[in-house]
């Protein structure tokens, strides 16, 4: 090679790495691949291509361009790092974890390749695992914000999110411009149940990047769960100002036009989400509440049978799912529904009791009594659900069986209504039915 072509291609490298600081990357590219056309032999310059197109979001491209680059230097540890890293963003997760794999065996002391782990064990939904490659990565790393970062999205996929709060505080104290632990952080706190701490957090997150429409959309959700409906309205017109074609937009418009039972726009709203993306998660539940509210039962049903259809396996989705398929008599997919939650949410307490309605209606007896024993090794001091093993025992006619749990409820909540109402009908109910066997045993038939 000349000179000339050597002094060309370095100065189209750096002219790369100029457009690169200034974030032109499709122009930086071009610069890069003229230069390794001119020197394929130069590992760092390929690595750089994988990094533009990275940027890019052309994760298949860069794993190619991170190959070339580790074919004329096959130990580059940050070359299989992020080949690595790409491999699970395109969902090749086994790839991923033998190319981290790879990189430990290289250098035990690699922090990098235990931390890639702790995300791809998450996806895998092998949280034991990455959990260990966790406490692994901080044998050679006191702190890192990745790792704390992939561990609490693996935290609250378990449901732990007092724990993935930790973690996620703990990136906001060294890093607190990084928008989407916000996010995060306003996702586990919202799924919590502490709803003021996660709006303040989408809006922290929401100012560091305002144009973050699936976040606006989130804030709209909790801000109509608050019954905050004008300010819920506000973001989501400015998601729609954003991404017109984006299908959540319109279904979570629809959803707030649900809400202020405006049901024909409401209507509209999301047969346009549907109309954009047939699977866009939550248009057809809310279709089925809209129809359900005109008294459209069939098809109410119908929408509400085709987001089950779709797999839901948001907590939320579910729950207000399988309840709407009770209200609606659909008490076959509701405990359908609500099995899929428990599965997800094995410690949730509402989660249990609701599949144990759903069978006691269904008179699957048996199945709704384990469900609500299970309720009660989450919190023994639960009053609903004695009440509700006090009601099934009585459907059952096993009377003393019944009163005992309803009196074990009183003794936990003595002024509970419902559940003095139910004691006392149930020793009626008892009182009766020994009345009833006496009598059977008094009378004979006649011998002919």
């Amino acid at each position: 090679m000349e000179t000339n072509d050597w002094n060309d291609a370095e100065r189209r490298v750096e002219r790369a790495q100029e457009l690169f600081e200034q974030h032109k990357w499709q122009e930086a590219l071009e610069e890069l691949r003229a230069a390794t056309s001119i020197n394929p032999y130069n590992a760092s310059w390929f690595f750089n291509i994988g990094l533009t197109l990275d940027e890019l979001g052309r994760f298949e491209e860069a794993i190619e361009a991170y190959r070339q680059a580790l074919e004329i230097e096959p130990d580059d540890r940050q070359a299989i790092h992020h080949l690595g890293l790409d491999f699970h963003q395109v969902g090749r997760f086994q790839e991923a974890l033998r190319t981290f794999e790879r990189l430990q065996s290289l250098d035990p002391t690699f922090e990098p390749s235990y931390c890639g782990r702790i995300l791809t064990y998450t996806e895998l939904g092998e949280h034991d695992r990455a959990e260990e490659m966790f406490y692994l990565a901080r044998l050679y790393k006191e702190h890192c914000d990745d790792c704390f970062y992939n561990m609490g999205i693996s935290l609250s996929a378990r449901g732990q999110y007092d724990k993935a709060i930790y973690c996620f505080k703990k990136i906001v104290d060294d890093a607190d411009d990084w928008p989407e632990v916000q996010f995060r952080l306003a996702k586990a706190f919202h799924l919590k149940g502490d709803h003021e701490q996660a709006r303040r957090h989408y809006v922290l997150g929401l100012r560091q990047d305002p144009g973050n429409v699936d976040s606006l959309l989130d804030l709209s959700e909790l801000l109509i769960e608050m019954k905050r409906l004008d300010e819920a309205g506000e973001k989501i017109r400015r998601a729609i100002e954003l991404a017109p074609e984006q299908p959540a937009a319109h279904c979570c418009h629809g959803r707030w036009l649900l809400d202020r039972d405006r049901i024909d726009e409401a209507i509209a709203a999301l047969t346009r989400a549907l109309e954009l993306d047939p699977t866009c998660p939550g248009a057809h539940l809310h279709l089925g509440a809209a129809h359900l509210k005109r008294a459209e039962h069939e098809l109410g049903k119908r929408h509400l049978r085709g987001e089950l259809l779709l797999r839901p396996d948001d907590p939320v989705t579910l729950r207000k799912l399988g309840n709407l398929l009770l209200d609606a008599g659909e008490s076959r997919a509701a405990v359908a529904c609500f099995k899929r939650l428990t599965q997800l949410r094995t410690d949730d307490l509402g989660a249990w009791l609701n599949l144990g309605v759903a069978q006691f209606v269904r008179a699957r007896y048996d199945d709704g009594l384990a469900s609500c024993e299970q309720a009660l090794r989450i919190d023994p001091r639960c009053v609903m659900a004695y009440h509700n093993l006090a009601l099934a025992y009585g459907q059952m006619r096993e009377f003393d069986e019944a009163l005992s749990f309803a009196r074990r409820g009183l003794k936990i909540a003595p002024r509970d209504v419902q559940l003095q109402r139910l004691e006392f009908r149930l020793r009626v109910l008892r009182v009766r039915e020994l009345f009833l066997r006496g009598l059977r045993r008094l009378v004979r038939p006649r011998r002919s």
